[in-house]
């Protein structure tokens, strides 16, 4: 019997086989879609939806705004892996959980993986709807998915987490329409939204934008040598009145913007 709790090497082996065989061979770019996000890539690249209930190593649990499934396709002559809908620590997952879609498109053979993500903005100068370009990260989740290992050598530098390289080509075709900024993203458990003095406290800390993902897959990421591009959809103002709906919603409003800004960047790649 397969347990879906510890997604085994053998076992992304066989969901790495399915993604290569839908996809006619070898990963070249991995997408993690956030809450709303979706839809940001759904139109963009002609593509085979593999349910994540037929993927043996995915941890499955439902969540408005995640559809739960893997898009894989060709986009400007790369083979592409999107992840629409991701597991989180506050649905009870573990951080190995919560990284195997970074394990899996790493197992597919990506290069480079996209983490998105609906935030809410920190910054007084962010709009519902902007994009935030994530430059560094905070992790307050109080997890790491590296915890454990018995490598002689688990001090993984976190320095330029984020590369340059990519931010810097994200920057270069952005316009004006995309709305792009740039800032630092803080990582916490949820799934309870933030009280205001968090928010105020957290600004103070440096953040810009707040959020309950990307930090643990930026981690394990790093630590297998993926190039890692992440950018957050304002979808609220952190420390206000917030629902799980509205924020979805307004994601959702964002993802032609960032599938629009993720075409131009596939395409420069």
């Amino acid at each position: 019997m397969i347990d879906r709790r510890v997604p085994t090497d053998k076992v992304l082996f066989h969901d790495a086989s399915a993604v290569e065989s839908a996809a006619g061979g070898r990963i070249d770019l991995a997408i993690v879609l956030g809450s709303g996000l979706a839809s940001a890539v759904r139109d963009a690249f002609a593509h085979t939806a593999i349910p994540y209930d037929s993927m043996l190593g995915m941890p499955i649990a439902s969540l408005e705004g995640h559809a739960g499934e893997a898009l894989v396709g060709t986009w400007h002559d790369k083979r592409v892996l999107a992840f629409a809908g991701r597991p989180h620590l506050y649905q009870g997952f573990s951080p190995q959980q919560v990284t195997v879609t970074v394990r899996l498109a790493r197992a597919t053979g990506a290069r480079i993986i996209v983490l998105t993500n609906a935030a809410g903005g920190l910054d007084p100068a962010f709009e519902p709807g902007d994009l935030m370009l994530i430059a560094d990260h905070i992790n307050l989740t109080g997890s790491n998915p590296l915890m454990g290992t018995r490598s002689a050598d688990p001090f993984l530098d976190m320095t330029d987490a984020y590369a340059a390289r990519l931010r810097q080509l994200t920057s270069g075709v952005a316009t004006p329409e995309h709305r792009l900024r740039e800032g630092v993203y803080a990582g916490l458990t949820g799934p309870n939204y933030e009280t205001a003095a968090e928010a105020q406290f957290l600004r103070t800390a440096g953040a810009h934008a707040l959020g309950m993902s990307t930090v643990l897959e930026t981690i394990y990421a790093r630590s297998i040598g993926l190039e890692i591009l992440g950018i957050s959809a304002i979808a609220n103002r952190a420390g206000t009145r917030s629902a799980h709906s509205e924020i979805v919603a307004c994601a959702n409003s964002a993802s032609a913007r960032l599938g629009d800004l993720l075409d131009r960047v596939v395409q420069r790649l």
